[in-house]
């Protein structure tokens, strides 16, 4: 070993910052067996940092200490690795197990040796994946500094693309994640839990700025001039804060909020990140409280994800788009419907409403209940097969009108079964399965329990409470105390049980709905 490496004119001493944030000190794992060379290359590194950090030394004694170091330690970004130490070529051995067994490429390997003529550098750099060779005669002071140096300097370019290359795929995954969500409110809350996952992060609320966004655009506003926002939800800090704010001037970030609507985009301010995306049709803010300052490939990862939200929010707006095209679609038909029978719209807006809060009640999903919302409407569409001398009959059916009447549940299947669109789909079974009942005495294929639909039992019971509530041209309004009464007689006979027992305990939710939809001429 040179003489140099004890030159401490070579290492100035460094005046320490009283407020340096205290940085991961840099692991390098000096392998060797010679204690000597263990003790000289600390002190000829002891005031070695980069990047802010300074060196953490592991030793080694051996190639098998070397492996435990690597088992024990996940995180070491560099060796100093002697070659002759149990055996001629223990440390080739090591580097090669590093390599191929272990699996580590990235650390930076740094060969050294007394012998070189033993493992001469050009074969050794070409047999085995090392990133230095050096002899320790030459070795000075400065020549190990400037190795270290440019090893960990390395090693620091290869994590930082690594990280990016996890990064976005995390971006990725986080992506595909959020888009496979239907809705917005579900969207938006699977777009915050990815960011929480994406940039590790805890304290966070989630807005949704469509009212105010709206209101603007409109040119309406509340009557006390405030902007009105939702809060979705939050986490951690700003946990259960849904009723706590409830316009843009009560959040304590309004400013955060204000700037990004302005720039139309997010804003990073120190250990706050607000993230706005806006579409044509929505707008939602993500606000993070980082408790630190995000580094540059954070940042990077998040404008990457948010400009994928930003798609995801347009492709809602689309979705949304040909939704109404559906539902307007469905609408039109029933009103055909309607006014062939004599009945108000309003019939079909009740069904619709009784149908969803029931699917709620029972615990079907978001998508499932705004399906059988937009589908039932269509559940007498096989009426318009119906003559008018028996739909609009004043008294009681025959026998052969009523076989007549009882066709339109197959007709209406038969009109919207095999469609591509899951509402039409949808509505060919509550068209096709709302008249049977529960104890297989139902028409038209006398279906029975639970080899009915959940769709078409549902729509049964909205359809008959509306039924038997409203005026027909064969008969009067029921009071709503006999209708209640005759469905619950009809629990497990007409009806299902189970949602029966649901519509009895919440009557107070269908009364209300039954109030605010009622006919005009009520």
């Amino acid at each position: 070993m040179s003489d140099d490496l004890f030159n401490d004119d070579f290492f100035a001493d460094e005046e320490e910052a009283q407020d340096k944030v205290p940085q991961k000190p840099w692991n390098v794992l000096i392998v060797d067996d010679d204690e000597e060379i263990h003790r000289v290359t600390k002190m000829a590194l002891r005031s070695f940092e980069f990047e802010n950090r300074p060196l953490n030394f592991i030793s080694a004694y051996s190639a098998k200490e070397g492996e435990s170091a690597f088992l024990t330690n996940h995180d070491i970004a560099m060796v100093l690795l002697d070659v002759v130490m149990e055996t001629d070529h223990a440390g080739l051995e090591l580097a090669k197990w590093i390599r191929d067994e272990h699996g580590d490429l990235n650390v930076r390997i740094v060969l050294r040796t007394g012998q070189p003529g033993q493992s001469p550098e050009q074969s050794v750099i070409k047999d085995y994946d090392i990133n230095d060779y050096k002899a320790k005669t030459e070795l000075t002071a400065q020549k190990l500094y400037t190795t270290t140096l440019t090893a960990l300097r390395a090693y620091q370019h290869i994590m930082i693309l690594e990280q990016s290359k996890m990064g976005m795929e995390q971006v990725v995954i986080a992506t595909k994640n959020v888009m496979d969500k239907l809705g917005f409110v579900a969207f938006s809350k699977a777009a915050l839990d990815q960011i929480i996952t994406l940039i590790n992060v805890n304290d966070t609320m989630l807005i949704d700025l469509t009212p105010m966004t709206k209101a603007q655009v409109s040119g309406t506003q509340n009557q006390d001039g405030k902007s009105k926002v939702d809060v979705i939800c939050g986490t951690g800090l700003f946990q259960n804060t849904q009723d706590k704010y409830t316009c843009l001037e009560e959040l304590p970030f309004q400013c955060l909020v204000a700037k990004s609507r302005q720039n139309n985009g997010s804003v990073f301010d120190g250990e706050e990140i607000l993230i706005y995306c806006k579409s044509d049709n929505h707008a939602v803010a993500f606000y993070i409280a980082t408790g630190r300052e995000l580094g540059q490939l954070d940042r990077h990862l998040l404008e990457v994800f948010t400009e994928n939200l930003v798609v995801g929010l347009k492709n809602i707006d689309l979705n949304e788009q040909m939704k109404n095209s559906q539902r307007e679609v469905i609408y039109r038909l029933t009103e055909v419907v309607e006014s062939r029978s004599n009945e108000t719209g309003y019939h079909v807006k009740r069904v619709a409403r009784y149908c969803e809060l029931l699917a709620q009640l029972y615990g079907l999903n978001e998508e499932q209940c705004e399906t059988i919302l937009f589908a039932s409407p269509l559940h007498d569409i096989g009426k318009v097969g119906t003559p008018d001398r028996v739909l609009n009959k004043p008294a009681k059916l025959n026998a052969e009108e009523w076989a007549i009447m009882q066709t339109h549940a197959e007709i209406g299947q038969q009109m919207l079964q095999g469609s591509e669109l899951e509402l039409l789909d949808a509505g060919a079974i509550i068209a096709g399965t709302h008249h049977e009942r529960w104890d297989g005495n139902g028409y038209p294929n006398g279906l029975s329990g639970e080899n009915i639909p959940i769709y078409g039992r549902i729509c049964a019971l909205a359809d008959i409470f509306d039924a038997l509530c409203s005026k027909r041209v064969y008969k009067d309004a029921w009071s709503i105390e006999k209708v209640f009464d005759y469905i619950e007689s009809e629990s497990g006979l007409f009806f299902d049980p189970k949602l029966v027992e649901l519509f009895l305990h919440n009557k107070a939710q269908f009364l209300n709905i039954k109030e605010e939809l009622k006919d005009p001429e009520c």
